[in-house]
This record gives C-alpha cells, sequence and structure tokens, in this order.
C-alpha cells in the first residue's frame, strides 16, 4: 500500500523529469533561434550548440514573475575571433537575442520574428 511519503517521492521524481524535459526542448528551441539569427546576420556560429547560461525569476511587462532560462552560444564574423550571444526563453518561447555585433555594441532581435528556425523580417516586432 501506498503511503503519503511514497506518493510525494513519486511527484518529486516525476517533476524533476518534466522540467529536465522542458529544459532539453528549451534548448533544441535555443540552437534553431540561435542557427538562424546566425544567418540572418551572416555570421558563423560555432560549435553549433547553446550552453545554458542562468535560470532564474524575472518580472514581465506585467509585473508578474516568470521563470526565464538564458542561453548563451558564440558565433565568428571572420571565423578568427568568437562573439557571444544570449537567448532569453520563458518555456519554449524565445523572448530576446542579443548578439556582441561590431556595428551595435549589443543588438535586440525581437525572437517573435523567428518561427520554426526561420527569421522572418516582414513581420513587425511585437510591443
Amino acid at each position: 500500500m501506498l503511503e503519503l511519503s511514497d506518493i510525494f517521492y513519486f511527484l518529486l521524481v516525476f517533476l524533476l523529469i518534466h522540467f529536465w524535459w522542458k529544459s532539453m526542448q528549451a534548448r533544441e528551441r535555443a540552437e534553431q533561434i540561435a542557427q538562424a539569427a546566425c544567418k540572418k546576420e551572416n555570421v558563423q556560429i560555432l560549435d553549433v550548440t547553446v550552453s545554458l547560461k542562468k535560470i532564474g525569476f524575472r518580472k514581465n511587462k506585467q509585473g508578474q514573475y516568470r521563470f526565464f532560462r538564458y542561453f548563451n552560444f558564440e558565433f565568428s564574423l571572420t571565423g578568427e575571433d568568437r562573439r557571444t550571444g544570449t537567448i532569453a526563453m520563458h518555456g519554449t518561447n524565445e523572448q530576446y537575442i542579443y548578439m556582441d555585433l561590431p556595428e551595435q555594441p549589443v543588438i535586440e532581435i525581437q525572437a517573435s520574428r523567428f518561427s520554426n528556425g526561420k527569421y522572418h523580417q516582414n513581420d513587425n516586432p511585437s510591443p
């Protein structure tokens, strides 16, 4: 017969597996966004991967706390230098992409302009 502590442990294991699964989905989506952003900016993504920088809670525009993941990726302009980019994600939805480009120290791309890993130039960024 199951005791309350057994149910608690099953629930805890389920939540950990769910968190891991959602983290993998967010990472895969961040890789697609990084590749699309590098292609759009005509730069070379290095290592073709992203890495988790940090996780935490942050207020959104409505003042509500939301869980965010921040992923880093590296890219090169010439193949000899290394520059960094960061993707801020809420769940598997990307919020912003920051890329260190020489024309501007940091650019901000509204990530809502990306869908299925492709950049849509004609879309207007969301307010």
